[in-house]
């Protein structure tokens, strides 16, 4: 009589140092009924599952960093990193199922392109890479009141982490920040100085975005003005439009976007 195996599912908050953490305690359990997922992004479990919560752990994901680097690569270190930004929910299991073939195959698992666990990791990276790269032209700053500029950005995934450094070197000698409203992330830069990362953004923070400095204000309306005043309705193509700068990324462009 064959009796179904229950899997364990370690749940684990949206982050490579939670996801770490569950790869760790799920391998402990062992790795033929065991799976990881991060909370709240698939509620789908089934009957013969058990839910098991995840606090983070920063000494277990030393010891995962560790053996990744010293027993892997440090590539295979950064495609995992990037994979837990990306949006999709099935990122924590994918790259728990691709460190147990990577530590059972060896660094060469990167050259292993016909396995569907390695695709997906590809793929993973793949997306979050498109779309930082995009964000890098889209991302639009506005001058607040305080001399300051902020950008709005509503990213699929979490994006900030890998356009922060683009900005720093673009923007050196000025105060910026830019949030992740989906998140509530922001990337703060001091001017002459660098950037850190602040998470839990207030509602008082984000109301302070809309208090745009005079300047801006004018220079809002004379590129208004110019975008109408150029156009050549004839030869308006919203489909080409469309291709080259997609609508999602137009929330926080202004109205001459919103066409």
């Amino acid at each position: 009589m064959n009796t179904l195996q229950t899997t364990h599912i370690f749940q684990c908050d949206d982050t490579l140092d939670g996801i770490l953490t569950a790869v760790y305690l799920a391998w402990q359990k062992g790795t033929s009924c065991t799976d990881i997922r991060v909370r709240n992004m698939n509620a789908n479990f089934s009957f013969f599952e058990e839910i098991h919560d995840v606090a983070t752990d920063l000494s277990l994901v030393e010891r995962v960093t560790h053996s990744i680097e010293t027993k892997l690569s440090a590539d295979i270190l950064f495609y995992i990193y990037r994979c837990a930004l990306s949006y999709a929910p099935d990122k924590a299991s994918v790259i728990y199922h691709y460190l147990q073939k990577a530590f059972r195959i060896g660094p060469s698992i990167v050259n292993y392109l016909h396995d569907e666990t390695v695709m997906r990791v590809f793929e993973l990276d793949r997306q979050i890479g498109t779309e930082a790269h995009k964000y890098l032209g889209f991302v639009r700053f506005e001058e607040l009141e305080n001399g300051v500029l902020a950008s709005r950005i509503n990213p699929k995934s979490n994006i900030i982490p890998l356009i922060a450094d683009h900005f720093a070197d673009r923007l050196h000698n000025e105060n910026w920040i830019i949030l992740d409203t989906v998140r509530q992330l922001a990337v703060v830069h001091q001017a002459g100085l660098g950037y850190v990362f602040t998470d839990h953004i207030t509602e008082e923070q984000l109301l302070a975005f809309s208090k745009k400095s005079m300047n801006e204000e004018s220079f809002q309306a004379l590129w208004e003005r110019f975008f109408h005043t150029i156009a050549i309705e004839p030869r308006r193509n919203d489909k080409l439009q469309r291709n080259m700068m997609p609508l999602r990324y137009r929330t926080y462009m202004g109205p001459e976007n919103e066409r």
